[in-house]
């Protein structure tokens, strides 16, 4: 019997431009029958907090972004083009779908210690685990890939 592949993908923001690409990557991965996982660290932790997928933004480049309520208008924009043009849901509904279709979610431990954060703050099923641990894994991973 063949070996299964392995994926490790890095998401470091909370931002639509990390977060789609990381779910959608790692979805895929497990679909292609891969043992597929996701590191989230920094501001990308955020994603994987309770509630904290329906929180990620969209922030335009230049000038708009910076504009107060353009991002949540953006962010809305986006969100929408993506589930009409590419029919790819939500970043809620993707994370619990990745999450039943077998990814494996970690967080970075010097991240939660950094914001204070608990296990309980976290959705069902996430693992969080240091620099070692995710060397591990990374270094046992056919695919390793920051978004």
């Amino acid at each position: 019997m063949e070996k299964r592949k392995k994926v490790l993908l890095i998401c470091p923001d909370n931002t639509l431009n990390t977060v789609y690409p990381a779910l959608i990557l790692s979805l895929q991965a497990a679909r292609a029958r891969a043992k597929s996982m996701v590191f989230f660290t920094f501001e990308g932790i955020k994603v994987i907090l309770k509630g904290g997928a329906k929180k990620v933004k969209y922030y335009p480049k230049g000038f708009l972004g910076s504009i107060p309520g353009i991002p949540t208008l953006f962010t809305k924009l986006m969100i929408k083009m993506a589930e009409k043009r590419a029919g790819v849901p939500q970043p809620e509904d993707l994370l619990e779908i990745c999450q039943l279709e077998g990814v494996k979610f970690y967080a970075c431990l010097m991240t939660v210690q950094m914001m204070k954060l608990k296990k309980e703050d976290f959705i069902d099923g996430v693992e969080i685990i240091d620099a070692e641990g995710y060397m591990k894994l990374a270094l046992d991973a056919d695919i390793n890939m920051f978004i």
